[in-house]
Parts: C-alpha cells; structure tokens; sequence
C-alpha cells in the first residue's frame, strides 16, 4: 500500500494544469464503455466483421467481469481515503463510485487495444496499446484509481483479449456462433440499407 500510496500521489499531485486536467478528462473519457465499444461498428463499417463482433463480445465480457471483481475486493477509491487526493469537480464527469479495484476504464482500454494490436499493423498496435496505457495514468492523475488498480485492469484486459483471440480462431462453438450471428446482423443491415 506504501508503494501505491507513493506512486499515486506522484501522479495525482502533478495536476493544477488546465490543459493537462482537460487532456486527461479526455483520456479517461476513452476508457468508458459506450465510448470503447463503438470499434466494434467502426470495424464493421471497414468490413473486419469478425473483429467487430470480437471487439463487441470482449468489452461487454470485461465489464461484467471488473464489475463482478469490484464486488469481491470492494476496496475503496483513493479520494474516499486520502484527503489530499486531487479531484475534478466537473459534474457528471466528477467522481466515481463504487470499488476501485480492478479500473474498469482501464481493462476496457487494454482488452480492446491487446486485440486490435495482435490483428493490425505495428504501428495501429502501438498506438492502440499506448493510449490505454494513457486512460490507465489519467485514471490515477484523476483521483479515482490506485496505481495497483490500474495495472489489475492492464494486466486483466490483456488476458481478455488473448483468450479472445484464441477463442476467435478455429472451428468451436464461440466462431460458429459468431458466424451465424454476422450472417443475420449483415442480413438485417442489408435489408435496412434497402439492398
């Protein structure tokens, strides 16, 4: 807990900045489910409707897995046990609730950018994994994470997103499934579109 204590009060007391404040807002906003789960139809307009129904499945999994560890650790948020925490009183994107551990904003983050980078080139890999490792930091510079937090969502998102990729390859009951349903969502699509 020292460790977590010293490393968070690092990154939470750098704050003051209305810039930095703004660009770390932005970065947790990423982190949030309706935002993070929109790859999915991004994918499918760009005809990767395997990865999309992938990426779909794979959030909705993380969070109703981080929600379910919430419950079993129940640990409290660092604003709700130090009073020097620094946080935002920005309305409805204020304060979290609910247990800490592990950041949902960040499994999310690391589950769907662990996939995108074992699929697309390099570089997209890259840039997919450095900006969950971004969410993760803003995060903690927000006062709503414990660093161990953080690295729980990292490392639980990664193992996600393997698992996924592993169930998405070859012929079992998870590719069958989603065969069948990218045939009846392309189909419904098709007919809405008036093809």
């Amino acid at each position: 807990m020292a460790l977590d204590v010293t490393i968070f009060n690092a990154l939470n007391q750098a704050g003051g900045d209305p810039g930095l404040d703004m660009l770390m807002v932005c970065l947790s906003f990423l982190g949030l489910t309706y935002v993070i789960v929109l790859t999915g139809p991004i994918l499918w307009c760009w005809k990767r409707r395997e990865m999309a129904f992938d990426v779909v499945m794979l959030v909705i999994v993380t969070m109703l897995l981080t929600e379910g560890l919430k419950l079993f650790f129940m640990r409290e948020r660092p604003f709700e046990m130090l009073a020097s925490a620094r946080t935002l009183d920005w309305g409805w994107l204020s304060l979290a609730t609910g247990p800490a551990m592990p950041s949902g904003h960040t499994a999310r983050a690391f589950a769907v950018a662990a996939l995108l980078a074992s699929t697309v080139r390099p570089r997209w890999g890259a840039l997919a994994l450095g900006l969950a490792a971004m969410v993760g930091i803003s995060r903690i510079y927000l006062g709503l994470h414990w660093p161990s937090d953080v690295l729980a969502g990292a490392l639980l998102g990664i193992v996600l997103a393997a698992s996924m990729r592993r169930a998405g390859k070859g012929d079992n009951a998870y590719t069958e499934g989603r065969n069948r349903a990218i045939a009846w969502l392309g189909a419904k699509l098709s007919f809405a579109d008036g093809r």
